[in-house]
C-alpha cells in the first residue's frame, strides 16, 4: 500500500497542483505584510522628489542598464556603512519608477 508521499510522486498532476498550492501560500506570506507596513510607503525625512535634471540623469542611468553592475544599495554590514553611511531603507526608494535599489554609492 503506498503512502501518501508515494501517491503524490507517483502523479504529476496532483504534484503540480500542490506546488502550485504550496508557491502561492508562501507568495502571499511574503507579499501582503508590504501593503500593510506604513514605513514601505512614505519618503523618508528630508527626501524629496527628482528634479528635472536628477529625471533626466536617472532616465540614461535606466536606459543605459547602470543599475546591472551599480546596484547602489547600503547594505547594513559595518564594512558599508563605514564607507557610504547608513544602509538603504525603503523610504528612500518612494519616488523611484520603475524601482532601482538606492542613490547613495
Amino acid at each position: 500500500m503506498a503512502t501518501g508521499h508515494e501517491k503524490v510522486e507517483k502523479n504529476i498532476g496532483l504534484m503540480i497542483i500542490l506546488i502550485i498550492i504550496v508557491v502561492s501560500i508562501g507568495g502571499l506570506v511574503q507579499i501582503v505584510p508590504l501593503f500593510f507596513m506604513e514605513s514601505m510607503l512614505k519618503p523618508v525625512e528630508g527626501l524629496k522628489p527628482y528634479s528635472a535634471l536628477q529625471l533626466a540623469g536617472r532616465d540614461i542611468y535606466v536606459r543605459e542598464s547602470c543599475m546591472v553592475c551599480h546596484s547602489q544599495m547600503i547594505r547594513p554590514f559595518r564594512a558599508e556603512t563605514e564607507r557610504y553611511g547608513h544602509y538603504s531603507v525603503a523610504g528612500e526608494f518612494v519616488y523611484d519608477r520603475p524601482f532601482q535599489w538606492g542613490s547613495k554609492r
